[in-house]
């Protein structure tokens, strides 16, 4: 099996410059010199990497590709319902979702809480990546109080085990939430200030590569909500982290 951490090494480093396409490399060639020797475990690892990747960055279609084979392995390698496949299907779920294949989408989130409720305890903050992105499954088919109580859950745990980025990502998914259910009840504004508070309150030197790709990331979230200023802030940090790369 390949170095993982080499390869990981390797791919944050160029996200860390936002050198996408090196990122892309990166992961291009770990797979291709993992199915060229029959490294399964290696490729499970990659197809998942490069799955979240091509959602992000490149073509929904690609990163559908990308999950299929992922499953095929877990498949394969007798892994369908084990520690790390909660993390395949968890990655599967969302690129569905994006992809326009909401049932497709569902029954990998189905596959992933059951992963995470046999290896991990209740409450754990495994979960928080769960229930916001099943939060976002609901909010897409319109479902808003199932969409809030799955954001809630996460906010929760979050508020309990820490990760400030993501919880100040929760925070601006509730504001989404509640500018889309009824935009004149302030709501939104609420949601959207205690996330931006949260990011405020992280010490600069605490402040790294994933801190500022959430800052650039609920940038657009400000501005969606017409948050002006907010989105100003938070994009102008990132880029001067960007610029000093």
């Amino acid at each position: 099996m390949a170095e993982i951490g080499a390869i990981l090494a390797a791919y944050d480093a160029c996200l860390g410059r936002e050198d996408l396409s090196g990122a892309e490399n990166v992961l291009n060639e770990a797979l291709r010199q993992a199915l060229e020797t029959d490294d399964r475990e290696t490729a499970l690892y990659v197809y998942n990497e490069r799955m979240g990747f091509l959602r992000q960055y490149g073509s929904p279609e690609k990163s559908v590709a990308d999950a299929r084979s992922a499953e095929a392995l877990l498949t394969q390698l007798g892994l369908a319902f084990s520690k790390q496949a909660a993390y395949v299907w968890l990655n599967a779920a969302t690129v569905y979702k994006n992809a326009g294949y909401p049932e497709e989408a569902r029954t990998r989130y189905e596959n992933a809480e059951r992963c995470f409720a046999r290896f991990y305890p209740a409450g754990d903050a495994a979960f928080a990546g769960l229930y916001n992105n099943m939060a976002a499954l609901y909010l897409d088919d319109g479902d808003f109080p199932r969409a809030a109580f799955y954001y809630e859950r996460a906010a929760s745990i979050l508020r309990r085990t820490g990760g400030e980025a993501d919880l100040a990502v929760t925070m601006f998914n509730l504001a989404l939430l509640e500018n889309r259910r009824d935009p004149l009840s302030g709501e939104a504004q609420r949601y959207a200030s205690e996330g931006e508070a949260i990011l405020d309150a992280v010490k600069p030197e605490d402040r790294g590569s994933y801190y500022h790709y959430t800052c650039r990331k609920l940038a657009g979230a400000a501005a969606e909500l017409g948050l002006l200023l907010t989105e100003q802030t938070l994009r102008e940090r990132a880029d001067r982290y960007y610029a000093g790369r």
